[in-house]
């Protein structure tokens, strides 16, 4: 029952799309997508104006019954008139951790040019103990609440530097999780240049995710990513992940620079080494606003080569593009990202003295340091950074229709940028916004079959495990 006729509309941010002369709009407080007739969008066309008075605009279209039944989905939709409090953070939802960043070394055997870690150091040089790294894992399972599926990410710097403790923590973490009756999954980034044999065993046995830079062609590669004496180090990855490879066993990162913003071809590339998985992200401190420009112009190219691949059924290709398939999905289950990350809603990073931190890229930053696993301490300013985060809390993002799919951007990201982790610099949402509505664009292309081919699961699984099978 509407309230008063003579109320006013007030239209969400909502975004609207046209595809295959159909009309959609987004709507970023449900994160739904849907198909609007000419009376709705004419309806929506009419921010500011009372109900009444846009019934009698099309009255000769439509009757008051039909058209209070409208009005009616729209306020329950939340796309008009919404009154949700969207900027309350969910306690129940991150009281609890359920993963660590363990910073098993800051040191690095390499030189990257793009490096925001002072050489892998953190600008406090050292390597994890087996000590500290137990504690982690018993802090962990004592903050961890219910939540009984848990991760550690290995991390650095180079964390097989630090191999050894590595090893030890696989094996105390398996008991401790045990005795709780919870279960816990590895994963870790390293450069790759240190993999042999016995990490190659010890990875495949223990089924941990490893991802790798590899930022595309040998020479796009080694100009970037190199030793002390400024050799490349793209051959020495190569040969020793060969086997990690063929396994289906490793994933990869490219660090896109301002000379190398050919988003097909590394994937192309990348796709030739048999990655499990690709994703590629901008270097975001190397860009200008015209650079910035290029690389959306290169995202769209991206966008077309992901459909000509669906379209030739090259599935098992597209299902890599990483980050093509992270925005689909989230439009395809109406995931709703109120954070960029889980940098403090659900993951913390534990550098070498056992200090916390919201992500590896804060550590060493005291200004963020949010306890000690010995201490037991784990800071009360977690509740004013989620709050301060929150998307619908952020000055720049709280309007913005992209919101809820983008999350606000990278919070060390943004400080770097802005000075505030709050607040993403300008041309990062622009970029973000072309981006998401490209992607938007391409779902409403895609028929259900494809949709259904690309987006379940179990499919994906699939593509992945049985390589150009399809």
């Amino acid at each position: 029952m509407i309230e008063s006729m003579e109320k006013k509309i007030k239209v969400s941010s909502i975004k609207e799309l046209e595809v295959n002369h159909k009309k959609y709009i987004y709507v970023p407080n449900t994160n739904g997508l849907f198909e609007i007739d000419d009376i709705v969008y004419s309806i929506l066309s009419s921010d500011n104006k009372s109900i009444v008075e846009v019934f009698n605009q099309l009255n000769d279209k439509i009757a008051e019954n039909e058209f209070n039944s409208i009005i009616e989905s729209l306020i329950e939709n939340r796309i008009i008139n919404d009154t949700t409090d969207r900027n309350a953070v969910n306690e129940e939802n991150v009281k609890n951790i359920s993963a660590l960043t363990l910073m098993m070394v800051q040191e690095c055997n390499l030189r990257c040019k793009y490096c925001y870690a002072g050489d892998g150091e953190y600008n406090e040089k050292g390597r994890m103990s087996i000590m500290t790294a137990k504690s982690a894992i018993d802090y962990l399972l004592e903050q961890s609440g219910d939540r009984d599926d848990l991760s550690i990410v290995f991390f650095g710097g180079e964390p097989l530097l630090n191999f050894p403790v590595i090893k030890q923590v696989v094996e105390y973490a398996n008991y401790k999780v045990k005795l709780h009756n919870k279960k816990i999954g590895f994963s870790m980034t390293c450069n790759g240049t240190l993999i042999n044999k016995e990490i190659t065993k010890f990875v495949l046995d223990n089924n941990i995710a490893v991802q790798v830079s590899v930022d595309g062609t040998k020479s796009d590669h080694d100009i970037n990513r190199f030793y002390g004496n400024k050799k490349g180090s793209y051959d020495v990855i190569l040969n020793r992940t060969k086997e990690l490879r063929e396994q289906k066993q490793l994933g990869v990162r490219a660090t896109i620079t301002p000379n190398n913003v050919d988003l097909v071809n590394i994937y192309e590339h990348l796709f030739d080494l048999n990655f499990r998985s690709i994703y590629a992200a901008p270097a975001m401190q190397m860009f200008t606003e015209d650079q910035f420009i290029e690389l959306s112009k290169s995202y769209d190219e991206l966008i077309c080569y992901f459909e000509y691949l669906v379209n030739k059924k090259e599935y098992y290709k597209a299902v890599k593009l990483n980050n093509i398939m992270k925005n689909l999905e989230r439009i395809h289950i109406g995931h709703e990202s109120t954070y960029f990350c889980g940098a403090e809603v659900n993951f913390l990073a534990v550098d070498i003295n056992g200090d916390l931190y919201p992500c590896h890229r804060f550590v060493n930053n005291k200004e963020y340091k949010q306890g000690n696993i010995f201490e037991g301490t784990y800071s009360s300013a977690k509740s004013k950074f989620l709050e301060e985060a929150h998307v619908s809390n952020r000055l720049n993002c709280n309007k913005c229709w992209a919101k809820n799919l983008c999350g606000g951007g990278c919070h060390h990201e943004n400080l770097e940028s802005t000075g505030k982790v709050t607040t993403p610099p300008l041309h990062y949402c622009i970029l973000t916004q072309k981006q998401l509505e490209a992607t938007l664009h391409l779902y409403l292309r895609l028929s259900d079959e494809q949709r259904e081919l690309l987006l379940e699961k179990k499919n994906t699984r699939e593509f992945v495990k049985n390589g150009n099978q399809n």
